[in-house]
């Protein structure tokens, strides 16, 4: 997954994407724990829902703020500044005794990561005028590569020791990063006040109907991977008979199928239309829904993981690789800060939604809903590519 360049834009790349396998293994550690995190606050699984939409509402509440200052003043001093929030966050987390302290937690490590991501792609389009599309292959390789290993650190934490002694750790490794994040920088830290200018941003942005059915791919597509990412290894146990061990390995295959398909995405991309990679990606999505939600046997389930793995991941290097073609590039980064501040909106109510129909239908009839969202992102990007 980690690219071997000699350059120094390469050794950013680098870097940047194991602070991202770092974040996200820590961010996401809490949708394999949610089982004990619910058992010990002595919580429903709807409140556990809405506390995990809460970290991803104060995520999407960081993303134009993030993107907007890495314009204006640069992408260093956003991914330091990202770091440290995520890291008061992660200490936050393995001292939590109590319901608020742990939503505190989450909200301040949403938040950091927030500003983190598009911090990331405008450092990257400064990196990468060519080959941008395995550059971004590459970062979302390291997003699944996160996703995977925080799954693994829930295995080893779960059983062992409490589940709030896995955040100090990341805490740790993330300050690391910083180091290096610092270490690389070549330009000045300069902190001043920037306006976020929101009413000329969205006027900018949203006057096409192309622009609208961009956000509700990318809205559906949000919703649906939080939504069913956050609750899959309790679905796989309270339905298919999974272990709690067993639950998290599928969890981690998940992100292990996004590792192979999205740089092998992403390159594609740079060679074919992204928005045909995307229709492919929600056809087979729906086909491994369909086949988790019926299967009864561990080779159905397994197929079914499979492609539905394969739906999630690879559109979003796709979708990246459009953006990046259709935004201006002297604002891309508060451009696509606002368009992810709307997706990201729309994608923590996922949790909340699958949490709450879990609770009253049950994970199947709640797991099986989900299939609409693959008949509302292939609807726009068909029309997307026949324009």
């Amino acid at each position: 997954m980690i690219e071997t360049f000699r350059d120094h834009s390469g050794r950013q790349l680098n870097v940047h994407a194991i602070g991202i396998v770092i974040s996200l293994s820590g961010l996401l550690v809490v949708a394999p724990m949610l089982p004990e995190i619910i058992d010990y606050f002595q919580i429903t699984s709807a409140e556990a829902g809405v506390s995990v939409s809460f970290m991803w509402g104060c995520n999407a509440v960081a993303q134009y703020p993030g993107g907007r200052y890495a314009d204006r003043l640069s992408a260093g001093i956003v991914l330091l500044v990202s770091q440290a929030v995520m890291i008061a966050g992660f200490v936050l987390l393995s001292a939590a005794t109590l319901f608020p302290l742990f939503v505190a937690g989450l909200g301040l490590v949403g938040a950091g990561y927030g500003l983190f991501e598009p911090a990331g792609f405008v450092l990257l389009r400064d990196l990468f005028e060519d080959h941008r599309g395995r550059a971004l292959g590459i970062r979302d390789a390291a997003v699944n590569l996160g996703s995977a290993l925080s799954a693994v650190l829930a295995a080893v934490v779960v059983g062992s020791v409490t589940w709030r002694d896995a955040f100090l750790p990341v805490g740790v490794l993330l300050a690391v990063v910083a180091v290096g994040t610092h270490r690389l920088n070549r330009h000045d830290y300069t902190v001043s006040t920037v306006g976020l200018d929101l009413r000329a941003v969205c006027g900018r942005l949203f006057q096409s109907r192309r622009t609208y059915a961009v956000v509700l791919v990318l809205s559906v597509s949000m919703f649906l991977w939080q939504g069913s990412a956050s609750f899959l290894p309790a679905y796989l146990q309270a339905d298919k008979s999974f272990t709690a061990l067993e639950a998290t390995a599928a969890f981690a295959a998940v992100f292990v199928v996004g590792m192979v398909t999205t740089p092998v995405a992403g390159a594609l991309s740079d060679r074919a239309s992204p928005l045909w990679i995307g229709v492919g990606a929600a056809g087979c999505g729906a086909v491994g829904l369909t086949t988790l939600v019926v299967a009864d046997s561990l080779v159905g389930v397994g197929v079914g993981l499979f492609a539905f793995a394969i739906g999630l991941t690879t559109i979003w290097p796709a979708m990246y690789v459009y953006l990046a073609a259709v935004l201006a590039e002297e604002t891309m980064g508060g451009d696509l800060g606002a368009i992810r501040a709307v997706y990201f909106a729309v994608g923590s109510l996922g949790p909340a939604y699958v949490g709450t129909a879990a609770a009253r239908v049950g994970y199947p009839a709640a797991f099986a809903s989900l299939l609409a969202c693959f008949a509302l992102t292939a609807g726009p990007l068909w029309w997307l590519g026949r324009q």
